[in-house]
């Protein structure tokens, strides 16, 4: 299990995407990920996934501002942007700072039907509780990571406009590996200790189109 730097700049992308272009977008955002975290040394992760709305919910994961301007001015990239055009009828960026960035030292590489676990898990804390926060989750994802390999992402960030709200994005291997997960000793110390920091949890189950990391980079 690696920690990839916090410095690195992570997004969130939330897309309604027209259906009739869903096809297109889909083989599109495929190409453009595929392409990008193989050939550009600064693009350290590409996920598309599809929430319970049908919306795609993009996360990308570069190195540095070099390696974002890099992919923005990419030919993957430009086609991307002009299928995109006509494909996405809303979008809404949503800017992170990273505090926990985890993956497995194995690149991930899934771009076909699949049956990894995917969630993105909202919190809302209250006021003074993100440093406490970040220090209790990372301490534990750095020991159930090493434990569980199948355990493959955990990053944890908290969005840049509203600094009470946290995200985890998280891939399991599969439900076995989450069910294993939530049910562990460790992880039920941990919510007992985080609860009283919480002014709420979401969780909201996604299916991971395409989830790709360069893991040993």
């Amino acid at each position: 299990m690696k920690v990839i730097n916090n410095s690195g700049i992570l997004n969130i992308y939330k897309m309604t995407v027209d259906e009739e272009h869903r096809r297109a977008f889909s083989d599109i955002s495929k190409r453009n990920m595929v392409t990008s975290v193989t050939i550009e040394g600064g693009t350290l992760a590409m996920y598309n996934t599809v929430n319970e709305q049908g919306e795609n919910l993009i996360v990308e994961l570069y190195n540095d501002k070099h390696a974002f301007d890099v992919h923005h001015r990419s030919a993957q990239y430009q086609d991307f942007l002009a299928v995109a055009k006509d494909a996405v009828k809303e979008s809404q960026k949503v800017e992170l700072i990273p505090h926990f960035l985890g993956e497995q030292d194995v690149s991930l590489n899934a771009t076909t039907d699949n049956n990894m676990r995917v969630n993105l898990v909202h919190f809302t804390l209250k006021e003074g509780q993100g440093e406490q926060f970040k220090r209790i989750l990372a301490d534990y994802l750095k020991t159930a990571m090493k434990a569980e390999t199948e355990i493959l992402v955990c990053y944890v960030a908290q969005i840049k406009e509203r600094p009470n709200d946290w995200l985890t994005f998280q891939v399991f291997q599969n439900d076995g590996t989450f069910n294993n997960y939530v049910n562990s000793d460790g992880f039920k110390t941990v919510q007992k200790k985080l609860a009283p920091m919480l002014e709420d949890r979401q969780l909201e189950q996604l299916d991971g189109q395409v989830l790709m990391n360069k893991g040993h980079y």
